[in-house]
């Protein structure tokens, strides 16, 4: 940090997704400066569609060939569809590689204020035991 960036926060959040906007929320409230900093777009209620019936959709949510050549990566993730899949990072604009030993796909790169907390559909469940033991089980990782 440079010492301009220093007399104005103290500290630098980075994506307002679920933890980062629970970072900012503890930190500001114990007294600290915090900045948050996101890639995304700002988000409102007007982007949410998922009430909307199909046929009330341009493409009748039929817009597998928009996906595949664009987010064929995304797609995977089970949460793209035509309401939301310009949130979603386009996989030719944004491209990442990973080892062929180790694969890993970054499913569910959202552009948009709130990251991947806009395609949870209010889920999140609770971690077990094997969760944090995983590496013993398939060799991946740490315990």
């Amino acid at each position: 940090m440079n010492d301009i960036s220093k007399t104005l926060f103290d500290a630098v959040v980075v994506g307002s997704g679920a933890s980062g906007g629970w970072v900012c929320k503890r930190l500001s409230e114990a007294g600290l400066r915090v900045a948050l900093v996101d890639a995304g777009r700002p988000q409102s209620d007007a982007n949410f569609s998922e009430h909307v019936p199909v046929f009330e959709l341009k493409y009748r949510d039929r817009t597998a060939p928009v996906i595949t050549r664009t987010r064929f990566i995304q797609q995977k993730s089970g949460a793209l569809m035509e309401r939301n899949y310009d949130w979603f990072c386009n996989d030719l604009e944004e491209p990442y590689t990973t080892s062929t030993d180790s694969p890993f796909f970054w499913l569910g790169r959202l552009r948009i204020t709130g990251g991947r907390t806009n395609v949870w559909g209010r889920q999140s469940y609770r971690l077990s035991d094997l969760d944090f033991k995983a590496a013993s089980h398939d060799g991946y990782g740490e315990d």
